[in-house]
């Protein structure tokens, strides 16, 4: 007796489940650029007054209501994209492929991170809020609140000149990475008589100017 053997099935490729996945690719990317649309559209409602958490979050609350309706991953995506907005200066580093094919760091505007495709975008997100301090702790949670103890009537403290000056320095970064303080800034320079320019990358400045 001769063995007779089953030919394995023909699994061909499903156009239907092709549409199926071309559609949902399709609504990914309308998902996300309708967030980063209405991101831009929401920063002018960002307060420069307040702190940078509490004016990005000032704005959330007022679309509390759309983003239970929406979901979770429509209101995670916009967020990213209105913390981009609110801290429109800030440096974030990306990474580059450059003319010779192997990956680099380059360094553009929080603003300019709006435009990357979602990760790119959401890393950038995450830079920003590290550098202002509103990173989740590592294993989830939100960061803790800062506390400011309340300092006796009594206790005065006098500042000299040079400690306003280190403390105006220690505090400059976060200016003029703000997206209305910056402006400000380069405004004002300019009417001085003086134009700020950045850096592609800081260094360590040594001698009496690093004192």
């Amino acid at each position: 007796m001769s063995k007779t053997t089953t030919a394995a099935p023909v699994v061909e490729r499903n156009a239907n489940v092709a549409t199926c996945i071309k559609a949902a690719g399709a609504a990914g990317n309308t998902m996300l650029n309708k967030c980063k649309e209405g991101a831009k559209l929401a920063a002018s409602q960002l307060d420069p007054k307040l702190a940078m958490a509490e004016r990005i979050e000032s704005v959330m609350s007022l679309y509390k209501v759309d983003f239970e309706a929406a979901g979770h991953n429509v209101r995670a995506l916009f967020k990213d994209a209105l913390t981009l907005h609110a801290a429109a200066q800030c440096p974030v580093s990306i990474e580059v492929i450059g003319k010779d094919g192997k990956k680099a760091e380059a360094q553009i505007t929080a603003s300019e991170a709006v435009d990357l495709p979602k990760h790119g975008m959401r890393e950038a997100a995450k830079q920003v809020r590290e550098v202002h301090g509103m990173a989740r702790k590592a294993g989830g949670g939100r960061a803790p609140k800062q506390t400011t103890k309340a300092v006796p009537d009594q206790v005065t403290t006098i500042k000299t000149e040079a400690d306003q000056f280190s403390e105006w320095l220690g505090q400059i970064d976060e200016y003029l990475t703000d997206s209305v303080f910056h402006q400000r800034i380069v405004a004002h320079l300019i009417e001085i008589g003086y134009t700020l320019n950045k850096a592609a990358k800081g260094r360590k400045v040594a001698g009496k100017a690093a004192a």
